[in-house]
């Protein structure tokens, strides 16, 4: 008896703990909508430059955890949205503020397909489920 009453904890357990770790993981639409929300600051459904940049600038100091004013190989394993990564142009493993103004402005004109100089939630998830094929 105690036999099967372990075993149905352990089922039980395993049942439940599955469930909760199903529901930690967002899907990845859902993760390019929030991120797209952290960047429209009035909340108005459109991204300016100034917005994007404002979340650049933010996303960067914010990886930056030694304060030194770049993002080493270290800090830019800690980007979940890999944004960071491609600003490395030089290829030195580091990307400093500079490099990753660039990059954002980039993304900016890449993602702003019909050039009206905003990006939409629907221009920002086109372009990432493109990207990551999702």
């Amino acid at each position: 008896m105690i036999k099967y009453v372990k075993i149905s904890i352990a089922a039980f357990c395993i049942i439940f703990f599955s469930g909760i770790n199903g529901f930690a993981q967002q899907d990845p639409t859902q993760q390019v909508i929030t991120e797209f929300q952290k960047m429209d600051r009035d909340q108005n459904g459109m991204v300016t430059p100034d917005e994007m940049q404002l979340y650049q600038k933010e996303q960067f100091n914010e990886l930056d955890k030694d304060k030194s004013g770049d993002l080493d190989a270290g800090e830019l394993a800690a980007d979940t949205t890999k944004m960071q990564q491609a600003a490395d142009k030089d290829m030195n493993g580091k990307v400093t503020q500079e490099e990753s103004n660039s990059q954002f402005k980039e993304y900016f004109q890449e993602i702003d397909k019909d050039k009206n100089g905003q990006i939409s939630e629907a221009e920002y998830t086109d372009y990432w489920k493109l990207i990551h094929r999702f």
